[in-house]
């Protein structure tokens, strides 16, 4: 691929997430302006905390019940079944490499989450601003024709968009989306990330300028070296606690799993049980924000006057508090964000440990504000294992750069310790009750997104099961293949007869038609159409064949064979991006039965799709000197039939252009980007 044509694919795909980036932006200013306003309606005022403890008892206890109730009702009416939208199915869209998330989904799960959240729901707004800045990206994959298996890259950039909006963290927001969802940092995933998490943050902040989410006014430092003592013992604490945080919200999920209600009743019940804790702790309502910044800036009526034994009770219960009302509203079956809500544990027990280090070394160490923000990074990194990126959302959401010392020591120590005390992250944890899990490097990216379709070779030689040791000798010699393959009634695959098998018999001469295929066959356990390639290179790797058999999942009837060396291709192709090295061309006999063929290109050598220039139409082949003037070999011309499909014609010399023919072409990826700026000049 010459540098022409790879710096237009560059800006292509930047112009992409740059589109997706700012859809999220939108999306993200819109659903905060919606609830905002709900909020109001709802009683709560602009602050749900002051709102929750200025409301009377019986309506703190019935409100988040009545939103529950609403949410509950929106998910059974208008997305009882269709594609999901929340975090595990973005997750599960990235892991697959296939499909999307449905923006229809994405706008009514926003609709429930938005009735749980305006009425003090303890959930985050970050989840379904996500889901619906994921959706974009999704819609614009569609839009723009991207192939099937690049469109996790522009879900992974409305992940950004999403995350960069409702933080005003576009670094944060980026690191996000590549170390959580799409588990690598290449830089052919690095830089769109980049650029839609910068372009949602732009529009944000220019209608909702540019101030920090949290506003720290106590000069957050670090005092002394021995200082950082307790804030690896926090990250430790807080590993603790996030595992803890992740244990309560399952352990809620089963019990709500096993009540033998519908799913309106838990919910409503869930929100009750909520709106009673609410009536002795209001800090439980909302997505904690509210409370943090009471808990970094000493504003709380709870803080005036309390010793530091006091203050630790204080904060300690806060965060048992908000654990409970998250795991009743989230394990009820709500649909929201948890990463906001983590926030406030952390940030509760970062000020419980910073009370008790404050009261015995007063002069030596900083305010408990501090602790707390190292808190809530540290039950980020823990929850999420993502410590990079807990790191950078703590910096940017306070703009105190001084605090980042402790905190990478302590979201380090955090995710380790969380990491050992349970499998899998917030996140990963709805992906592997799917039976998946994400996967981690390029390499393993590759192998588990890539399916067997896109590399088998679909003409697999086959024999009847009655075939005698003569038929299948010759077979084997004149076709120079590795194995020959034993079929029933209707193609059904019943073994293998491997070459090396047949060689040890061949001493024994010609063995008579008493031998047939099915006695010389050896049963190898075949793949599907729809598995990875990860599940084929074990398969290959626990036995000593070098291509298994490719069925139908249903009928087992055989369909293709995968190689060793096309798992390895596909990995050279993808992970070195050398995709001149092969071509693949797939051709039906007269049966109409598709046969793969694998054909290596000289380098530098590209089969392309391309239009006619618009001086083309009307003129025959010839005429338009393409293989004389502009170096491409024509192949065929695609051409649409009546119908609405395509049909492919063999050029002639004498055969003229028309409008909506395309051509397939064999040339140099120079010639190719020539003919293509030529198509795109006035």
């Amino acid at each position: 691929m010459r540098a022409g044509q790879r710096t237009q694919e560059l800006l292509t795909g930047f112009g992409r997430a740059a589109i997706v980036g700012f859809a999220g932006g939108v999306a993200c200013l819109v659903f905060k302006a919606a609830a905002e306003r709900f909020q109001n309606l709802a009683g709560f005022g602009s602050n749900v905390v002051e709102g929750a403890r200025a409301m009377s008892w019986p309506l703190l206890l019935t409100i988040p019940a009545v939103g529950m109730l609403l949410a509950a009702l929106v998910a059974k009416w208008l997305v009882p079944h269709g594609p999901g939208a929340g975090f595990g199915d973005i997750m599960e869209a990235v892991s697959v490499k296939r499909g999307g998330v449905s923006m229809r989904s994405a706008v009514t799960r926003s609709l429930g989450s938005m009735c749980v959240i305006v009425t003090g729901g303890s959930i985050g707004r970050e989840g379904p601003i996500i889901s619906l800045a994921a959706a974009a990206g999704s819609l614009f994959g569609k839009i723009f024709r991207v192939p099937m298996k690049d469109r996790a890259l522009l879900l992974g950039c409305g992940v950004a968009a999403g995350f960069a909006g409702a933080y005003n963290a576009p670094i944060a927001g980026a690191i996000f989306a590549l170390e959580v969802v799409l588990g690598n940092f290449a830089m052919e995933l690095f830089a769109p990330v980049v650029v839609a998490s910068v372009a949602s943050t732009l529009v944000t902040r220019w209608i909702a300028g540019d101030e920090p989410v949290y506003r720290v006014p106590v000069d957050f430092k670090l005092h002394s070296l021995a200082e950082l003592v307790p804030y690896i013992l926090l990250g430790v604490l807080c590993g603790f606690a996030a595992a803890g945080f992740q244990d309560a919200v399952r352990r809620a999920e089963d019990i709500f799993s096993r009540v033998r209600l519908p799913r309106w009743a838990c919910m409503t019940v869930a929100g009750l049980l909520m709106g009673a804790v609410a009536i002795q702790f209001p800090e439980a309502c909302g997505n904690g924000y509210a409370a943090v910044s009471e808990i970094l800036n000493g504003t709380s009526p709870r803080l005036a006057g309390a010793e530091w034994y006091e203050l630790v009770a204080v904060f300690l219960a806060l965060g048992a508090v908000k654990t409970l009302a998250t795991s009743l509203v989230v394990g009820a079956g709500a649909s929201g964000g948890v990463f906001t809500p983590s926030l406030f544990v952390g940030a509760a027990l970062g000020a419980a440990v910073g009370a008790v280090v404050n009261a015995f070394a007063p002069h030596a160490v900083g305010n408990y504000g501090g602790y707390a923000l190292v808190g809530m990074g540290c039950l980020v990194a823990g929850t999420t294992r993502a410590p990079i990126m807990a790191v950078m959302v703590l910096f940017e959401m306070t703009l105190n750069y001084d605090i980042v010392l402790p905190l990478m020591l302590g979201c380090i120590t955090a995710s380790l310790v969380a990491r050992s005390l349970y499998k899998y992250s917030v996140y990963d944890e709805g992906l592997a009750a799917r039976g998946r899990t994400a996967p981690l490097g390029i390499e393993e990216t590759v192998l588990a997104t890539t399916r067997v379709e896109d590399v088998m070779r679909t003409s697999p030689t086959w024999v009847a099961r009655t075939a005698t040791y003569g038929d299948v000798v010759p077979l084997i010699t004149a076709s120079r293949v590795s194995a020959v393959y034993v079929c029933g009634d209707n193609m059904k695959y019943l073994g293998t007869i491997r070459i090396h098998d047949v060689i040890q018999l061949a001493s024994l001469g010609d063995l008579g038609p008493g031998i047939i295929a099915l006695d010389l066959a050896t049963f190898i356990e075949p793949v599907t159409v729809d598995q990875t390639l990860t599940q084929v290179f074990d398969a290959l790797e626990s036995s000593d064949i070098e291509e298994l058999p490719v069925v139908d999942p249903a009928t087992k009837r055989l369909l293709a064979t995968v190689a060793r060396r096309d798992v390895m291709s596909a990995l050279h192709v993808e992970v070195l991006q050398r995709h001149n090295l092969r071509a693949k061309f797939v051709r039906r006999d007269d049966q109409g039965t598709a046969h793969t063929d694998y054909v290596a290109l000289p380098k530098g050598v590209e089969i392309a799709r391309v239009p006619p220039l618009k001086a083309h139409l009307g003129i025959t082949l010839g005429e338009a000197g393409i293989r004389t003037h502009w170096k491409l070999t024509v192949l065929f011309i695609i051409r649409p039939d009546d119908e609405g499909g395509e049909q492919r014609i063999l050029p002639e010399a004498h055969m003229k252009l028309i409008e909506g023919d395309e051509l397939i072409v064999l040339a140099e990826g120079e010639d190719l980007t020539k003919w293509r700026t030529a198509i795109a000049a006035p």
